[in-house]
């Protein structure tokens, strides 16, 4: 028979002297009490500073030797990761196959709870096995920093050689297989448990920092400018065309063509039309450069 779970232990579960009295204020009232303790999720993020910055470049270099990013989680965690890789795609260019999310129950687990599945470490070390490899990067996400799913997925991680990170909100998570444990001390949530509130909202923030963060790593941003976009939709495409046109300094007109010449691909445009190149010369720039437009065009 397991071991009954102690939620005494788990700040996310105790009860916010804040919020005692939630069922007895006004809309605008509750609206307030919600949102003086999201304050706290960033203030959270920010003493994890160090560790998001560990796991950034952890995350860069498995991305830059061709491995996978994964994000690991059950229930709100899970979905979490699995938007964070989602948005990575259009964001910056990659692979669907290079940033993935898993989440325990699989894919019928992001619209509908599927009860016992994050209690199953033999399952997390299954879906391992199943999509990671030596040098891999597997991020474990869990508010409470126990959940069996995670541990396993972790634990299996480290014996095949994938490197290995916990994001939790729990200062006692078990981190034996985490090389890094990224803490966000959230606290209480204003509704007692609900770790899709202040937990998920801090988790969400640092996940953010580290894809945004690796990606700038990795040559995929110019400044602060989304420069790897995939115009897959008209406001993309208008988006891509106005980045050309903005650090190509050129006018729309010309900004629409180079990003048709170039194969739809806003890096290549530029260094097409500042360094007098085609297609091919351009890419071969940029590969020489790392993917890095700033090497190309500014240095």
């Amino acid at each position: 028979m397991k071991k009954p779970i102690n939620l005494n232990l788990l700040a996310t579960e105790t009860r916010n002297p804040n919020t005692l009295d939630l069922d007895r204020l006004t809309p605008r009232q509750i609206a307030h009490k919600i949102n003086a303790e999201d304050k706290v999720a960033a203030l959270a993020v920010q003493k994890a500073e160090k560790e998001i910055g560990q796991v950034m470049r952890m995350a860069a270099d498995a991305y830059s030797h061709k491995h996978k990013i994964i994000f690991m989680g059950a229930g709100t965690s899970g979905r979490l990761g699995i938007l964070e890789a989602v948005e990575c795609v259009p964001t910056f260019g990659t692979k669907p196959s290079e940033i993935i999310g898993i989440i325990a129950g699989g894919k019928k687990a992001i619209f509908r709870a599927q009860e016992g599945a994050e209690d199953s470490a033999t399952l997390g070390a299954a879906d391992v096995m199943k999509n990671a490899k030596k040098g891999d990067l597997v991020v474990g996400l869990s508010a409470s920093g126990r959940t069996p799913y995670v541990m396993g997925a972790l634990k299996k991680a480290q014996q095949i050689g994938a490197r290995t990170a916990l994001v939790s909100c729990n200062g006692r998570a078990d981190t034996t297989n985490a090389e890094v444990h990224i803490f966000l001390p959230t606290g209480p949530e204003a509704l007692c448990g609900s770790t899709r509130m202040k937990a998920g909202t801090a988790t969400k923030m640092a996940l953010n920092a580290i894809t945004t963060g690796a990606m700038t790593l990795c040559g995929k941003t110019y400044h602060n400018l989304m420069i790897d976009v995939q115009p897959t939709n008209l406001k993309l495409v208008a988006r891509a065309t106005r980045l050309i046109s903005e650090v190509a300094k050129t006018d729309e007109k010309t900004a629409q063509k180079l990003l048709k010449l170039s194969g739809q691909k806003v890096k290549t445009a530029v260094v097409m039309h500042c360094k007098k190149v085609n297609k091919q010369e351009a890419e071969q720039l940029l590969k020489k450069n790392n993917g890095f437009l700033t090497k190309v065009i500014d240095d």
